[in-house]
C-alpha cells in the first residue's frame, strides 16, 4: 500500500513531540508498507523557496521548503504550495494520504489529494478546524467552549489575514502577521523596546484595521468555506484525545467520521531514580506562553522544603516565545534550574532524574506526548485539570491535577508532595501501560485498509 504522510517540519528541520511522533510512525508504517512523506519546512535561505526529493536516513521524502505564513491567508493562495504538492501525488499515486499538523500545510492540500482518488486520513493534533487561533483559546486569554456548528461565533480570528491588495502577498506573506507582531511587542522584557514596538503596532493597526476587529465578516466567510471544504473531502479524522473528539462532533463534525485513537509511543527503558535530595520536579516541552511555565514558575517560587525545578525546553525558533522567555526569566528563581533545549532521542535519560512531571498548559492539551513519555518511565505527572491533560492523568491514581491556570492551587499540589514524598511511589504504582509505537501504526494500518476497500469498492461500482 502506498502511504504518504503529509507533515509542516520533520525531522531533522523540527525536534518538536508531535514531529518525532510522525517520524516514528512513518518509520514504523514502513517496515511493512510503502510510505514516503511530504513536508513543508522554513530552514537557511527559506526565501529562496524549492522543491526537492530527498532521502532522511532511508525515509523518501518530498521537501517543500517554504518561509511563509500562508494558510491563514483569506485572499491569497500558494501557487508553490500547491504545484509542489500536486507533483508529489502525481510522482507518488499514493492510496492513502494521511495528513498531520495542520498549521502551514494550505487550506486546499485535502481537496488536491482527495480529487487524486485516494483515500485521505487526517489526525487532529490540534483545534485548528474549529478554532482560528487553534487552541480554543482566544489572544485576551480566554478559553472558548466550541459547542455549536456556527464555531466562529465566539472567535477573535487575528491569526487570519487580510489583505492589502496594492502588496504583492508572494511577499508580504512571509512578514509575520500584525497580530504576532503585537504579540511580540505586548511581552517584551525591554520597556523602551516595548514602548517603540507598541507604537509602531499601534499605528499599523489604525491604518490597516485591528487583527481583532478588522474585517471579520471577510474571515468568516473564508474559515467556513475552507473547513467545511475539508470536513467533506476527509474520509477519516483521528483524534487523540476524547475530549477533542467531543469539541469536533459538538461542531458539527459527523460522529462516524472521527475515530479515538491514543498516540502510541516507541518505548524506552525506564531507570528509577534514588536519591535522598529532595524532590525534583521537571517541565520538559516547549518554552510557549500557553504551555503555562509562567504559571509553574511562579506557583514554585513559593514552595518551601527540599525540592528543585528542572526546565528542558526551547522556544523552537519562535520569536515571540523568545521574547516571553526572556521577560519569564529576568528574575533570579531559587532552585530553578534550566537546562535549555533537549534531543528527544534523550527524553527517558531526562525522566530519569525527575520524580514528577508538570504538565501546567494553560489551553484545553490535546493529548500530550510528555503525559505519555513520562509514564512511560514510571514518573506521576502534575497537570491542569482540563482537556486532554485531565483524560490522560488519573487524579490521586497516577498523578494529580489542579485548577487550570491557578496558581496557589498549583503551589499547594507542588508543597503537598514536597512535604509528603511518599506520595510519589503510590502514584507510581497507579501508572497503566501506554500503547506502543507498533500496536498504534498496526491500528492505523487497519482503518487504511478499510479505507482502501472502500474505495476500491466505490471505483468498481463506478
Amino acid at each position: 500500500m502506498r502511504i504518504l504522510q503529509v507533515i509542516h517540519q520533520f525531522p531533522p528541520y523540527s525536534s518538536q513531540g508531535s514531529e518525532v511522533y510522525c517520524d516514528n510512525l512513518s518509520r514504523e508504517l514502513a517496515k511493512t508498507e510503502d510510505v514516503r512523506v511530504f513536508h513543508v519546512s522554513n530552514v537557511a535561505h527559506a526565501w529562496r523557496r524549492r522543491f526537492r526529493r530527498e532521502n532522511i536516513a532511508g525515509l523518501e521524502t518530498y521537501h517543500c521548503v517554504d518561509g511563509g505564513n500562508y494558510a491563514r491567508l483569506s485572499d491569497w493562495s500558494n501557487h508553490f504550495l500547491r504545484r509542489s504538492f500536486r507533483a508529489a501525488l502525481d510522482d507518488y499515486r499514493p492510496e492513502i494520504v494521511h495528513f498531520h499538523n495542520y498549521l502551514s500545510l494550505g487550506d486546499d492540500l485535502v481537496t488536491l489529494a482527495h480529487e487524486t482518488g485516494a483515500a485521505v486520513v487526517y489526525t487532529l493534533h490540534d483545534y485548528g478546524l474549529i478554532c482560528p487561533n487553534t487552541l480554543l483559546r482566544r489572544d485576551d486569554g480566554v478559553l472558548c467552549g466550541k459547542a455549536d456548528p456556527d464555531f466562529f461565533q465566539d472567535c477573535c480570528p487575528v491569526l487570519i489575514r487580510t489583505g492589502l491588495r496594492r502588496i504583492a502577498w508572494a511577499w508580504s506573506a512571509r512578514l509575520p502577521a500584525l497580530a504576532r507582531w503585537q504579540m511580540y511587542a505586548g511581552q517584551d522584557p525591554r520597556p523602551w523596546r516595548k514602548a517603540v514596538l507598541t507604537t509602531a503596532t499601534s499605528w499599523a493597526a489604525r491604518r490597516l484595521g485591528h487583527p481583532r476587529s478588522a474585517d471579520v465578516e471577510q474571515k468568516r466567510t473564508f474559515y467556513f468555506t475552507h473547513t467545511r471544504r475539508i470536513l467533506r473531502d476527509v474520509d477519516l479524522f483521528i483524534a487523540p484525545s476524547r475530549f477533542l473528539q467531543q469539541r469536533y462532533v459538538s461542531c458539527g463534525l459527523p460522529a462516524p467520521k472521527i475515530e479515538f485513537l491514543r498516540y502510541g509511543l516507541r518505548h524506552f527503558p525506564a531507570a528509577r531514580r534514588h536519591a535522598a535530595d529532595g524532590v525534583r520536579f521537571g517541565y520538559i516541552g516547549a518554552l510557549h506562553p500557553h504551555k503555562g511555565i509562567e504559571v509553574l514558575l511562579e506557583a514554585f517560587s513559593d514552595v518551601e522544603g527540599p525540592a528543585t525545578l528542572h526546565v528542558y525546553g526551547s522556544v523552537f525558533g519562535s520569536p515571540i516565545s523568545a521574547s516571553f522567555w526572556r521577560r519569564v526569566t529576568d528574575r533570579n528563581r531559587h532552585s530553578v534550574v534550566f537546562h535549555g533545549a533537549y534531543d528527544n532521542r534523550r527524553v527517558g535519560d531526562i525522566l530519569a532524574g525527575l520524580d514528577a512531571v508538570v504538565v501546567p498548559s494553560v489551553w484545553y492539551e490535546n493529548s500530550p506526548l510528555t503525559i505519555q513519555e513520562a509514564f512511560i518511565a514510571g514518573v506521576p505527572v502534575i497537570t491542569s485539570d482540563a482537556g486532554g491533560m485531565a483524560e490522560l492523568v488519573r487524579d490521586g491514581i497516577d498523578g494529580l491535577h489542579f485548577k487550570l491556570g491557578d496558581v496557589a492551587d498549583l503551589r499547594a499540589k507542588l508543597a503537598h508532595v514536597v512535604r509528603h514524598p511518599e506520595l510519589l511511589e503510590r502514584l507510581r504504582r497507579g501508572i497503566s501501560p501506554v500503547p506502543g509505537l507498533e500496536a498504534h501504526a498496526s491500528a492505523m494500518l487497519t482503518r487504511y485498509r478499510t479505507l482502501a476497500d472502500r474505495r476500491a469498492a466505490v471505483v468498481d461500482r463506478g
